[in-house]
């Protein structure tokens, strides 16, 4: 007889097969008339490489980034391997239409570790307003950069936003004490030694690289398909029209993945440095790339819960 232990992983999988539907929904959405003339053939050998590179970078840095967040949050010491699956579950689960299955989902992934499910949550509350204060100090130092003219006002409401979010963010334990006790549930969230608010100041600089380098990486993708100067204030501009796209993005809940809101606003804030069809043609090819490597991490979370379900006891 089959135990029911041996199906517990459907679950997760399901889900992720409902990702990579949202995966197929937005590679169709992509219309390739919109596409223009891309002239791939007359790109420069290193530019594939060299976002491969960046992208892989990215990834990886988000995992041990998330994993040390953990740490220094719930004291519970979480493996990179099981780190990077965590993070390629909420890339993926963003495409389901409501945007929080993915976070269901690492929760899940998470009390399978013997993370308490209360320290699940709250990690990933604390990771969300960290990547946003991250998010606040590119677009601050862009913003400044592009926009010279406001500069004084960008830095002043940009470090209102990065202190409210460090303050924000040093107080989650102290609030999920306050609940646990309210529940009358013990082993709180005590939070670690590096868990104050230099730490936290320090993770949203660390989530700020991460910002930087997908900035980066758009960059280089409109340069490489446009003979156009390179100039500091496009660079600054792209980096600022990739961080504030994907986060409008973020908060559309009804477009998967942000499909279409994220492209929309970045090319909206493109528009003043760039023509409009170039800043668009890049924001697409920049999505498309995105969406490549989200079904390689569909695929790599289908086979790790086949593997764990491959080892369930019968």
């Amino acid at each position: 007889m089959i135990s029911t232990n041996r199906y517990a992983p459907l679950y997760s999988i399901g889900l992720v097969l409902f990702a990579i539907a949202g995966l197929v929904y937005v590679i169709a959405a992509l219309s390739v008339d919109s596409l223009g003339e891309l002239r791939l053939r007359q790109l420069a050998w290193w530019v594939f490489p060299a976002i491969t590179a960046l992208h892989v970078l990215f990834l990886l840095l988000s995992a041990e980034v998330w994993r040390r967040v953990v740490r220094a949050l719930t004291a519970v010491r979480t493996g990179f391997v099981q780190a990077y699956l965590q993070m390629a579950v909420i890339a993926v689960g963003k495409y389901v239409p409501g945007k929080i299955w993915g976070f269901v989902a690492r929760a899940g992934q998470m009390v399978r570790e013997q993370v308490a499910l209360h320290k699940s949550i709250a990690s990933g509350v604390v990771e969300q307003i960290l990547v946003l204060a991250g998010a606040t100090i590119i677009a601050t130092g862009a913003g400044v950069i592009a926009f010279p003219e406001y500069g004084t006002l960008i830095a002043v409401v940009g470090v209102a936003l990065l202190a409210g979010a460090v303050i924000a963010t040093a107080n989650v334990p102290a609030v999920t004490r306050w609940i646990m006790r309210r529940r009358g549930q013990g082993d709180a969230l005590d939070g670690g030694e590096d868990y104050h608010w230099i730490g936290v100041l320090r993770f949203s600089v660390a989530y700020a690289v991460l910002w930087l380098i997908s900035g980066i990486i758009l960059a280089i993708v409109y340069f490489a398909l446009f003979d156009v100067a390179i100039t500091v204030e496009r660079i600054a501009a792209l980096i600022l029209a990739n961080t504030i796209g994907i986060v409008a993005g973020f908060f559309a809940l009804f477009a998967p993945g942000g499909l279409g809101v994220r492209e929309a606003v970045t090319t909206a804030v493109l528009t003043p440095f760039l023509p409009m069809r170039e800043a668009l043609l890049a924001a697409v090819a920049f999505r498309a790339w995105l969406v490549l490597f989200d079904g390689i991490n569909a695929l790599l979370l289908i086979a790790s819960e086949a593997r764990r379900g491959a080892g369930k006891p019968e």
